[in-house]
């Protein structure tokens, strides 16, 4: 380490303290500060410990909690930007805070959630390191950001040319993902569901119809939902690659996790899975491939994804009076379809709340939500007590659910937080709370004051 790079460390761990002091959450200011002293800190911190990069549009956050829980299982010692810092900046100050005074950090793993644009970023100063590379889904997602899915692709891309000893692990389901498997790699593993995961699913598969590599239509065996599934191309022979992990079966949905068999490199095994939801089976099985890389037996495999609990924002619940809050973080029309179909299998008879920003965190566009596919849901949610919508876009998305012929003489507009917690409070119902992500940080905010929650740093 030279002194130039020591005193970053220095800067960083400083204006880290600092922020804490003052009650600030910000995780990139400190990462920002340390890379203008020393813009390749990151080559000079990352020494020769083992680093997994997680990126994808949907579920490099609660993958990454998955497998920190591996790890940890296994005995080794691991940090990561579990704040959901997720840029270059939030990447440095994870480092940081992991180093010492003397820039080292007595760490077994560095796992890293990556934004898939800034993947590129991140990555270029781990060269020739030992890198595991997970890559979730690709789906589209603030489209006035990221343009449509092929550019989404490109940015992973980009960012893992840069690394030419990569093991890849990609979702085999998903006709994007898979396409990164010509890349230079020492090895690929492949994880995904071998079947159909519900009786009736989502019909959109909008994200991806014609095959990237000749554009012919795909065909599918079977589909789980957007467009994954067991997609072919009769045109040109692309397709489904067969899967080290996966998903043969799906025993029992219960409210908050289900019970599965797994194909694990070759073994049959059975394991509740404590998150709920179907989206949340490709989370354990992408962190299920990883433990079988780290050498972690079956056995606490099981354990861990049997003991997993849900954070910020993911099924996230919280106890408000009498009732019960669900906080589900919604980002683009596949993720929130997800979440319609979880609702369809609930049944809700309490409380449904809709929240919607347009901050640049969200996307400034928001006529997705006119893809998101609210028909699915309105019989199933004929019971629940009332519709309430919040956040700077509650009329667009109140309006988008008239257009799906819910009851309208249930529905409220809240825009005041505090007002909306209060109501829900005094309601005493089961209440699920479907927000996005500016949205999600300001109502969490405002329930702290009401009810004593774990701290997330964005």
């Amino acid at each position: 380490m030279s002194i130039r790079s020591i005193a970053a460390v220095w800067a960083g761990k400083f204006t880290t303290k600092i922020l804490k002091i003052v009650g600030s959450g910000g995780t990139s200011l400190p990462g920002k500060i340390v890379l203008k002293m020393c813009p390749n800190i990151l080559q000079h911190l990352a020494g020769d410990m083992k680093i997994i990069c997680v990126t994808g549009t949907n579920g490099k956050t609660t993958t990454c909690h998955v497998i920190r829980d591996m790890i940890e299982a296994k005995g080794n010692t691991v940090f990561c930007n579990d704040a959901g810092a997720n840029l270059l900046n939030g990447v440095v100050s994870a480092f940081v805070s992991a180093a010492t005074l003397g820039g080292k950090i007595d760490k077994d793993y560095a796992l890293l959630e990556c934004d898939e644009a800034a993947l590129k970023s991140i990555v270029q100063y781990f060269g020739e390191k030992d890198v595991t590379a997970v890559v979730t889904n690709v789906f589209r997602d603030q489209l006035d950001r990221y343009g449509e899915v092929l550019t989404t692709v490109n940015k992973i891309r980009a960012g893992l040319e840069q690394l030419p000893n990569v093991k890849l692990v990609l979702n085999a389901d998903c006709s994007l993902t898979t396409s990164l498997n010509d890349l230079p790699h020492s090895a690929i593993y492949y994880y995904g569901v071998n079947g159909p995961l519900y009786e009736v699913t989502s019909s959109d598969i909008s994200d991806a119809v014609y095959c990237i590599h000749c554009k012919t239509k795909y065909k599918y065996n079977y589909h789980t939902f957007g467009h994954l599934g067991g997609f072919y191309c009769e045109q040109c022979g692309y397709k489904r690659q067969p899967v080290q992990v996966g998903l043969t079966k799906v025993i029992e949905w219960k409210d908050a996790s289900s019970v599965v068999e797994m194909d694990v490199f070759g073994k049959k095994i059975e394991t509740e899975v404590c998150l709920p939801g179907g989206y949340n089976l490709y989370n354990a099985l992408a962190a299920t491939t990883i433990a079988k890389l780290i050498e972690l037996p079956e056995e606490k495999i099981v354990s861990v994804l049997g003991g997993l609990t849900t954070h910020f924002g993911r099924m996230e619940q919280v106890k408000l009076g009498d009732g019960t809050l669900n906080l589900v973080l919604v980002k683009n029309p596949a993720g929130f379809n997800e979440v319609l179909q979880f609702l369809i299998q609930q049944k809700p008879t309490g409380n449904i709340v809709f929240g919607l920003n347009d901050n640049y965190a969200d996307g400034k566009d928001i006529s997705w939500i006119y893809d998101v596919e609210f028909e699915r849901l309105t019989e199933h949610a004929a019971g629940a007590k009332h519709f309430y919508f919040t956040g700077k876009r509650a009329y667009d998305i109140q309006l988008r659910l008239k257009y799906a012929d819910f009851a309208t003489e249930k529905f409220s507009v809240e825009k005041d937080y505090k007002t909306l917690i209060t109501q829900l409070q005094q309601s005493g119902e089961q209440t699920f709370l479907v927000l996005s992500y500016t949205c999600m940080l300001e109502f969490r905010d405002k329930l702290s004051e009401f009810v004593p929650l774990k701290k997330y740093e964005s």
